[in-house]
């Protein structure tokens, strides 16, 4: 078995962890390769990254929820399966902590499980040309100083819109996300728990402008439409915290279920909801 190991290179607590899974992983008869993380989670350098990466059975990511959602959109382009192991402070996504470091005998021997996760693609059209980028937790758009923002949200079941008229709304932005991403961002800014083996995108208002704004969740067919008006304010789109990407007026986002799909590997028996009770409720 093949496994590139990539840690957080940035936190020492990953490094370490990084030498000691090599060790184990080494001791099982597996060839455990370290990879650098610098590249991953720039959209620009996705396939860079990816290319460097191809050929791995299982690809390992040793640190944050950062660290681990931006190795699985890599594994995801390759439709290879990651392991997730926690480095960082909550590890939402990781499925090993790293006093459980012994249980990575169970993955070389295959005796593991494969949760398939929904991902989100945007699809950017703007005068300037297209971009299509993919989301494991979230898209957010939002304005700079914190200004309320106006926008159009249209609804359709397929990606070739224009003729629906929208809804408008007032907020200070907006977060589509996936069921992965219900416990991010979404959740602090109200939305719902929603369980990551759900067929769905959920929509998030950040502070709305009226009294009755809520989450609402759709099936994950839905395409959704964002017209983007005139604003006061600079507008931006971040997809899964990187880079943020400046929208003009005219510009037009479209929400959808990404073709990819990331692969994460369960080692233990904790279920979400046992993961959700032991991180989020103090």
């Amino acid at each position: 078995m093949k496994i590139a190991v990539i840690p957080n290179n940035t936190r020492q607590e990953a490094v370490d962890c990084a030498q000691e899974v090599l060790k184990i992983l080494g001791g099982l008869g597996c060839e455990a390769i370290l990879h650098d993380y610098r590249c991953i989670g720039l959209q620009a350098c996705l396939e860079e990254t990816a290319t460097s990466l191809r050929g791995y059975d299982i690809l390992l990511a040793i640190g944050g929820d950062g660290t681990i959602i931006h190795t699985a959109k890599v594994a995801a382009a390759l439709d290879t399966p990651i392991l997730g192991i926690n480095a960082g402070k909550l590890g939402f996504t990781a499925s090993l902590e790293r006093g459980e470091l012994s249980l990575l005998a169970n993955l070389v021997r295959g005796e593991y499980q494969e949760e398939p996760r929904l991902m989100l693609q945007v699809e950017v059209a703007a005068q300037k040309g297209k971009g299509v980028y993919h989301a494991l937790n979230d898209a957010v758009v939002s304005a700079e100083l914190a200004k309320i923002i106006d926008y159009q949200v249209a609804l359709s079941q397929k990606p070739a819109l224009g003729k629906e008229p929208g809804y408008p709304y007032r907020a200070d932005g907006f977060i589509v996300s996936t069921p992965t991403g219900s416990t991010a961002y979404a959740l602090s800014a109200g939305g719902p728990v929603v369980d990551p083996s759900l067929d769905c995108l959920l929509y998030t208002p950040i502070c709305p402008h009226s009294l009755f704004n809520r989450s609402v969740l759709f099936g994950g067919d839905t395409c959704l439409e964002v017209g983007i008006p005139e604003n006061r304010s600079r507008l931006y789109l971040t997809v899964d915290g990187e880079r943020p990407l400046e929208l003009r007026p005219g510009d037009k986002l479209f929400f959808s279920r990404s073709s990819q799909a990331a692969r994460f590997i369960r080692l233990t028996d904790r279920n979400f909801y046992d993961i959700l009770h032991e991180k989020l409720v103090y």
